[in-house]
């Protein structure tokens, strides 16, 4: 999956202060994924390279 980094929704606060300077565009792999209210599967629970996991909401992600 691919995404816009100004798209994540959830991630580990010090990691993500960490990522490098620029990084706009991401990618990674789709593990779970999480409802929002009434709305299934609302967003994806995505594995980086680096092994951080991040939420995302699916209308913002782009198979590869």
């Amino acid at each position: 999956m691919r995404f816009q980094a100004s798209e994540v929704f959830l991630a580990n606060q010090e990691a993500w202060l960490s990522a490098p300077p620029g990084l706009t565009e991401m990618r990674g792999v789709i593990v779970d994924f999480s409802d929002s209210g009434a709305k299934l599967r609302a967003f994806a629970v995505i594995e980086l390279i680096d092994g951080q996991t991040i939420v995302v909401p699916v209308e913002k992600l782009t198979l590869v």
